[in-house]
């Protein structure tokens, strides 16, 4: 008996669970967003340099890139603290890649958490995810959509 009601708690709590199917990328910013795809209309491989440019002038510093397919990694970056500006930091890294007309950006807390539009105010996900979409409004850009995964 004791079996039988473990198992219906455990059902119960996995039909509950969240999870939103992927969606085609939008301008509006959506719940679980976890990706952000800028347009652009210069060339690719100016546009590759650029980004590692604005990149490392915002703090990070890339620790691999691959010239085909364009892509790159940072090295874990420290923000923080969150809550009332004394304690609690997060660190995350940003990976992007460069197509003929748009770049990808994605990023990853320390803890191999994805950094997406969701969590409380002062979480790191949502706190990273909020980084990553003003680093990403700060590139030139022709227009900017948030996607799932």
């Amino acid at each position: 008996m004791r079996a039988l009601g473990i198992t219906l708690i455990a059902i119960t709590i996995i039909s509950c669970a969240s999870s939103l199917p992927p969606v085609e990328p939008t301008p509006e910013m959506m719940e679980q967003a976890d990706r952000i795809i800028l347009t652009i209309e210069e060339n690719p491989t100016i546009a590759y340099k650029n980004l590692q440019k604005h990149l490392g002038n915002k703090g990070f510093t890339v620790i691999q890139s691959n010239n085909k397919p364009l892509t790159l990694e940072t090295k874990y970056r420290t923000f923080g603290p969150l809550m009332f500006g004394v304690w609690g930091s997060y660190s995350m890294k940003i990976t992007a890649s460069v197509n003929d007309s748009s770049i990808q950006f994605h990023a990853r807390l320390d803890s191999g958490t994805q950094v997406e539009n969701a969590g409380g105010k002062n979480s790191p996900v949502k706190s990273g995810w909020n980084k990553l979409v003003e680093i990403a409004k700060e590139f030139p850009h022709q227009q900017m959509y948030y996607s799932r995964n």
